[in-house]
């Protein structure tokens, strides 16, 4: 099995108790927004600590050109992605559903990838575009939206 799925699968298993949590601590008067704040807090002191004794230390403050970007990506996309995320998760009817629809995001980084390399080689690695590729993504997505109480409006009685 490749590195990249197994640690996906990892990081899979690993949001999961996340996303339980935050509807759990909401009925307990904690605002998703705080639960996020904190969060990200420990999430961030446990790579750092995980990069650090990996023996990377050097590596936790990169030029600050790359940080200044890397900085204003998480304040900007990060931080209007996940705070919409966790609040969605903690009103949903199943916590479950905004994951669901977030994951389409896959598709379009996906897409986006292809393009990406294929006009900018020089800034964007090479990627695998098989068709065989998109389709697993396609029907694994259709598959989470269907578990997720999705429909396919195939009900004659109108429900």
């Amino acid at each position: 099995m490749e590195t990249w799925f197994v640690k996906s699968v990892i990081a899979t298993l690993s949001v999961t108790p996340t996303f339980i949590a935050i509807p759990f601590f909401k009925a307990r008067g904690i605002d998703p927004l705080i639960f996020l704040v904190w969060y990200f807090l420990g999430s961030a002191a446990g790579v750092a600590a995980f990069t650090a004794a990996g023996g990377k230390t050097e590596t936790l403050l990169p030029d600050i050109g790359p940080l200044l970007a890397i900085f204003a990506i998480g304040l900007v996309c990060g931080s209007m992605a996940n705070g919409n995320l966790f609040q969605a998760v903690g009103i949903a009817p199943n916590p479950g559903l905004p994951p669901v629809i977030y994951a389409t995001a896959s598709m379009i980084v996906f897409l986006l990838s292809i393009i990406l390399f294929r006009y900018f080689p020089d800034l964007f690695k090479p990627v695998s575009a098989e068709p065989l590729r998109l389709a697993g993504i396609v029907i694994t997505l259709f598959g989470l939206y269907l578990l997720s109480g999705g429909r396919l409006g195939l009900d004659s009685r109108g429900g």
